[in-house]
């Protein structure tokens, strides 16, 4: 079980690493473009992990922890890899000029793309996560008053997320001016989404991991 639980933070080590290339470093590093590298050592870190996740769920999350948990874990993970990419497109789109007024430009789609093959890789080891649950019991009341919490939270942070944005619109309109073109205002709500979605699951594996504790 120690071997397992080693190889587990070995492939997560792997994955931060890569996803460090793709969007911390330079873009050049020796004469090596980093982005393409970091990528490929992520999306390979995560293929790996789905596979040890499919025959070693036990080793992957605590013994004792319910499914309701256990899918809470593999949002968080999915929906923070889709931010980083969804970041990587918000600070883009201002230097495209016109080309921004394009659904289909430079920026968004490997954005598209990267987000295809994330959803793909969330659909299938939430799948697998709720293929070996043993309890048929997907959500008791604990659970239930966890996620009701947690989109009370999750709903705060949009509505304070949006209210900045106003304000600051109202008060330094022309530092945004490069901001408001349409498709990068509608960017911006994809990204209030995401924080949603992201702050939901953050906040129910922290209260997971506080009553467990």
């Amino acid at each position: 079980m120690a071997a397992l639980h080693r190889r587990k933070w070995w492939l997560l080590a792997l994955a931060a690493l890569g996803a460090a290339g793709m969007f911390l470093w330079p873009d050049r590093w020796l004469g090596i473009d980093i982005g393409p590298v970091g990528s490929a050592v992520l999306y390979a870190a995560l293929w790996l992990f789905m596979i040890h996740l499919s025959r070693h769920s036990d080793a992957v999350f605590p013994a004792n922890a319910p499914l309701a948990e256990r899918q809470a874990w593999v949002a968080t993970g999915f929906v923070g890899l889709i931010a980083l990419h969804y970041l990587n497109l918000l600070f883009a789109l201002p230097s495209l000029g016109a080309e921004v007024d394009q659904i289909s430009n430079s920026a968004s789609r490997p954005f598209g793309i990267n987000l295809a093959v994330l959803l793909v890789g969330w659909i299938v080891v939430a799948g697998v996560v709720r293929s070996q649950n043993p309890d048929p019991v997907e959500l008791d009341e604990r659970d239930l008053r966890i996620h009701h919490a947690a989109g009370r939270v999750a709903n705060g942070l949009m509505a304070a997320l949006i209210l900045g944005m106003v304000a600051a619109l109202a008060v330094a309109p022309q530092i945004f001016e490069a901001w408001m073109r349409p498709l990068i205002v509608a960017n911006l709500f994809i990204g209030l989404l995401i924080a949603n979605t992201l702050t939901e699951n953050v906040y129910v594996v922290v209260r997971y991991w506080r009553e467990r504790a």
